[in-house]
């Protein structure tokens, strides 16, 4: 019973303190509240715009990015596909890569509380998100086909014994 208990009440403050966020007619809205402006991010739309809600600036341009076959061939990825999103801070000249929708990626950085009120970056709180999710996937891409240039194969090949060699046993 205790153990009822006590997950009862880890899913209910688990539940009770996650944002809603919501995309609804071009605004970005947070516990019904709106934060920001939004182009794109549908489900089959390949980039996303963020814009302030005073003058439509766009502050965030998110990408998605299909790489076919670098990836393993699964039931689940039968091209081998790698994917995942760019994000970049527009003005600041940075960028991160998140492994996730457009959704979750906007629940990230409205989290990470980078955009002050008045639209402007907090670039301490970029930095750290920098630090944190950095671009894995295009260093590891850029790091493969620049490796892939410095590959040697050497082929040593054994003189050539004329007459018959049998071997018994070991």
């Amino acid at each position: 019973m205790k153990y009822i208990l006590i997950l009862f009440l880890s899913s209910f403050s688990f539940f009770g303190f996650s944002q809603d966020i919501k995309l609804k007619k071009g605004e970005v809205l947070v516990d019904e509240k709106a934060w920001l402006n939004y182009d794109g991010c549908g489900g089959f739309s390949q980039n996303c715009s963020l814009m302030l809600a005073s003058n439509k600036e766009e502050v965030i341009y998110m990408n998605l990015v299909i790489v076919p076959g670098v990836e393993p061939i699964t039931n689940y990825n039968k091209n081998g596909e790698l994917k995942y999103i760019e994000v970049k801070f527009l003005g600041l000249n940075r960028t991160i890569e998140l492994d996730m929708t457009f959704k979750k990626a906007i629940g990230i950085l409205y989290n990470s509380k980078c955009i002050n009120e008045d639209g402007t970056f907090d670039e301490d709180k970029v930095q750290r998100l920098i630090e944190k999710y950095g671009t894995p996937y295009s260093d590891r891409l850029h790091k493969t086909t620049t490796n892939n240039n410095t590959n040697t194969v050497i082929i040593k090949e054994e003189p050539r014994r004329s007459g018959v060699n049998i071997n018994i046993g070991r």
